[in-house]
């Protein structure tokens, strides 16, 4: 197997992450405060711990970034020496699932759609259905389906990009995720991708992970799901709907939404991207995001992210405060998901984990406060999730520890 077939086959250990819910260290931006210096503090330690823990090579580093009323702050922490800012792009992978509930709560908002409807039911107002009456959308329990179950992962549906398809289907990627199938078939970075074509292979073999409403599975297909029903409520493609309700209006100039599979450079500057399998780092910068759309392909900066997620949580971004207590409640049978948001000590937010890049973000209301972390590095371990527990782990502690301090002044 390829080592992009690899790769593939292992994202799916980082959404087990997701779902549970030193060199060159340097202050940077904005006014120099005692709270910058106290997040400084923060990155190296507990990056330095993680470097030291796992052998991490010095070209990796880590990035804090805070967005507070009073102003914003930035510390890194690795890189060699290179300096980085709250403008480098990265790919914010999994993340790109709040932009997506945030549209379809938008849309109900809006009376274009209703989220308790089941996914066959029609589109206010018309006679089509939310989704095609079609072979490749013939999906599994489609008719027991509702918009509000595919956005807290509780609809059942299987999980094309990260899972495989079992060894039983007659199909010839039996027993391989299909990204892999295709990696090997013509190259997965000359493929494009759609969102009929990855639906169909939870359709041809009539996969599932259980009825809607009785199971919870993270899954990536779920989101394609809503993606396709935004370009049919809004007769727009998804990255042209999102351009034009959020990306335009909050002025998140670095924020692309990536749908061809030849868009596979990020925007100057950016974080160089690596990824550790069993061996050594290599880099994993380029890459076709085409099979994602909906719950992974965007790009953006750690400043438009802060800005994004403070905007959209804060009744300032588009949806009143109602919606965004809709998509901030935990159904029953999710211990930390929401609508296309999790909950952490902090607040709400996600994460997010694509080869070369982890993430994670976080909104606290009450102090009107947004901080991302930004590590742009994965470390994989076949059969051994720990390392990718460990990432995430220290990721949330400088989150939870960059709020804490500045609740308390900065101490």
């Amino acid at each position: 197997m390829m080592v992009r077939t690899r790769i593939i086959v292992l994202v799916a250990v980082v959404v087990l992450v997701l779902s549970i819910f030193l060199t060159g260290c340097s202050t940077s931006k904005m006014n120099s405060s005692s709270y910058e210096e106290t997040l400084q503090k923060i990155l190296e330690r507990e990056y330095s711990a993680l470097k030291a823990e796992y052998d991490l090579p010095d070209t990796l580093g880590m990035l804090v970034h805070v967005l507070t009323s009073d102003g914003e702050y930035t510390a890194q922490c690795g890189f060699e020496g290179m300096r980085y800012d709250s403008n480098t792009h990265f790919r914010i992978a999994s993340v790109t699932k709040t932009f997506t509930a945030a549209a379809i709560m938008l849309l109900d908002q809006q009376g274009r759609l209703q989220i308790d409807d089941f996914i066959t039911d029609s589109i206010p107002g018309t006679t089509t259905a939310y989704l095609p009456d079609d072979e490749n959308y013939a999906i599994p329990h489609k008719e027991e389906m509702t918009i509000r179950q595919l956005l807290s992962h509780q609809a059942g549906v299987f999980d094309v990009f990260n899972d495989e398809v079992p060894a039983s289907s007659r199909q010839p990627w039996a027993g391989m995720n299909y990204q892999g199938y295709i990696d090997d078939l013509v190259g997965h970075d000359n493929h494009q991708y759609t969102l009929d074509e990855m639906t169909s292979i939870i359709s041809i073999d009539q996969l599932t992970y259980g009825t809607p409403g009785t199971v919870s599975h993270y899954s990536d297909s779920g989101f394609m799901l809503l993606a396709k029903i935004i370009e049919r409520v809004t007769g727009l493609s998804y990255g042209q709907f999102l351009h034009d309700a959020f990306i335009a209006p909050l002025h998140l100039t670095d924020t692309t939404v990536v749908s061809r599979f030849d868009e596979r450079r990020l925007e100057d500057p950016y974080f160089e991207g690596y990824t550790r399998i069993d061996g050594d780092f290599f880099i994993t910068t380029e890459d076709n995001m085409s099979s994602d759309i909906g719950a992974g392909n965007i790009n953006s900066t750690a400043g438009d992210i802060t800005r994004w997620i403070r905007a959209i949580l804060s009744g300032r971004g588009g949806l009143s405060m109602e919606q965004v207590r809709r998509m901030e409640e935990i159904p029953a049978g999710n211990q930390a998901y929401a609508l296309g948001l999790t909950k952490n000590d902090v607040g709400y937010g996600h994460g997010g984990g694509h080869p070369g890049y982890t993430n994670n973000v976080v909104y606290n209301e009450a102090n009107d406060i947004a901080i991302i972390v930004v590590a742009p590095f994965i470390d994989y371990g076949v059969d051994d999730p720990s390392r990718l527990i460990r990432g995430h782990e220290v990721r949330e502690t400088v989150l939870r520890e960059a709020f804490l301090r500045y609740e308390e002044g900065g101490r």
